[in-house]
């Protein structure tokens, strides 16, 4: 017993004495992963107190913004026009120290809870100040309730994943906004000229008429944009509980509407919606369709000058047959981003 311990012991030592540098060069490995792990977590919890500190400074800051502004509203013994200006100033200096979604909304939320969304209207002309804008927004993934913004230029706005209920965009010039995924209840972007706008897979909810919902993109255009997977009360459970007989007379009943809808805006030049959707409303009415999906009824609409016309029909030519397919539009929308929304 004993002879087969040292036997063992002898074997080991052996082992360890021929292979040192093997184990010496595993042991330092060992060591710099663990030292590379503990360094990373510390990293990582000081990145994740920093980034709370930031949100906490910014939540102060808000605060402090909305306790200022009351006061002044409140307390204001001075004309109008000098309200207006204290509030724009610092609602300007406020968003640009913002860059939490949910904080940004907040202060949009208070300043129309107080009848001040008239502040984000810009074609109204304030002396020595600029007005409200939403321009280059993070609005992704909020929630906005009961709002008019009139004639508001909508540039580079992020409104990915958001919910609208009774929001209206009322006539806004708009560029490279992204609406994917949005849920509208009884919202509408009403006049507006969309020039390159992402709305795939925009939810329209059955709340209000029938009527309301067919007004929800009334008079607008839509400028090589993606309506691609416009839904009614869109809802992938409720139909998975559907047989493929009542999807299809469900999907009848939407493209109806949804054809409704679409026919009631201006133009959809360049523009990319489902396929069994542009045949509706081609079946139901060719005339409109026709000139909704039509350059030179565009370039009318949008009142091009006589000298300006042949460079502008190419161009636009050119960008139709460049985002015929939804994935090439992918890939442009994400260029049009870069180029022009990123700071």
């Amino acid at each position: 017993m004993f002879s087969k311990l040292k036997w063992c012991l002898l074997t080991v030592w052996n082992w360890v004495s021929s292979h040192h540098g093997v184990l010496s060069s595993a042991a330092t490995i060992i060591a710099v992963v663990l030292a590379y792990v503990s360094l990373k977590s510390s990293a990582d919890n000081f990145a994740k107190q920093l980034e709370e500190q930031k949100r906490a400074a910014q939540v102060a800051n808000v605060a402090y913004f909305v306790s200022a502004v009351s006061d002044a509203i409140v307390m204001a013994n001075t004309e109008q026009a000098r309200l207006e200006r204290f509030i724009v100033s610092r609602s300007q200096l406020l968003f640009e120290s913002l860059n939490y979604p949910p904080l940004i909304a907040q202060v949009i939320q208070f300043l129309a809870s107080n009848d001040l969304a008239y502040l984000f209207d810009t074609t109204r002309s304030f002396e020595n100040k600029k007005s409200l804008s939403l321009a280059g927004k993070d609005l992704s993934n909020v929630e906005l309730k009961n709002i008019t913004f009139q004639t508001t230029t909508l540039y580079c706005v992020n409104l990915e994943n958001s919910y609208l209920a009774d929001i209206a965009f009322d006539m806004p010039e708009s560029s490279y906004v992204n609406f994917h995924n949005v849920n509208f209840n009884k919202s509408k972007l009403h006049g507006a000229r969309v020039f390159w706008g992402n709305f795939a897979g925009v939810s329209i909810e059955r709340s209000g008429t029938e009527l309301d919902r067919a007004a929800t993109f009334i008079g607008s255009s839509f400028i090589f944009s993606n309506l691609r997977g416009l839904r009614i009360n869109k809802s992938s459970s409720q139909e998975e509980s559907l047989s493929l007989s009542q999807q299809h007379e469900q999907r009848q009943r939407e493209l109806a509407q949804l054809a409704g809808m679409l026919l009631q805006t201006h133009s959809l030049y360049g523009s990319l919606i489902d396929n069994d959707l542009a045949a509706f409303m081609l079946n139901q009415n060719p005339a409109k369709y026709k000139q909704l999906t039509d350059l030179e009824h565009l370039l009318v609409l949008d009142s091009v000058a006589k000298k300006d016309l042949e460079s502008r029909r190419k161009d636009y030519l050119e960008q139709a047959k460049t985002v015929a397919k939804e994935r090439n539009w992918n890939k442009a929308w994400a260029t049009k981003l870069e180029r022009w929304c990123e700071k």
